[in-house]
């Protein structure tokens, strides 16, 4: 804390403090955030719980009234420190809609994830090709049965890079193992 012989301190936070001792915002040395002081002015009444000031242009010095605005919850004073690549998140009580897939399919599902990020396609509905599954696939037309070491050194992949893959392929209903490692063609 920078003192002052006011009793008006900067605080390390950068926020300015003003000594007022037995004022209910005050806290155990006597010092009351000026921001919150201002906004309880500009309302005409004591912050509630959650309501939150925030400086509109950012500066946590400038405690002019018009600087001031008073949020009703952490969320919606959140927003305000938003950076521009989180846009298009969801907002704070905003429904969380029923959408249609965007691939024309007719799936439908809420538009929002539990991230508050927004979705455009059904979960898992559009997979990409998977380039190591298609190699081993391609091995095992050749060789209708191979063991996973044999696999792995044919593709030049690591033992748990390929069971990843053959896990992927195997939820894909195409290959099936035939026990001790050894993998098929369903």
């Amino acid at each position: 804390m920078i003192a002052g012989r006011t009793g008006r301190v900067i605080a390390s936070n950068g926020y300015v403090l003003l000594r007022i001792p037995g004022h209910h915002l005050a806290d155990v040395r006597g010092y009351v955030y000026e921001h919150r002081l201002v906004a309880e002015q500009i309302l005409r009444r004591p912050l509630r719980p959650g309501e939150i000031p925030h400086h509109r242009n950012g500066i946590k010095t400038d405690n002019r009234p018009e600087n001031i605005e008073v949020t009703p919850s952490i969320a919606h004073h959140r927003l305000h420190h938003r950076r521009r690549h989180d846009r298009g998140l969801r907002l704070p009580d905003e429904a969380n809609l029923l959408v249609h897939c965007g691939c024309g399919c007719g799936g439908v599902f809420l538009k929002y994830d539990a991230m508050g990020r927004p979705r455009r396609y059904v979960s898992g509905h559009n997979p990409q090709p998977a380039e190591r599954t298609e190699s081993i696939l391609e091995e095992l037309r050749r060789d209708r049965r191979l063991h996973r070491s044999v696999l792995a050194g044919r593709l030049g992949i690591g033992i748990r890079t390929l069971a990843v893959a053959l896990s992927k392929a195997r939820r894909r209903g195409v290959i099936r193992p035939i026990g001790c490692g050894d993998w098929e063609l369903v």
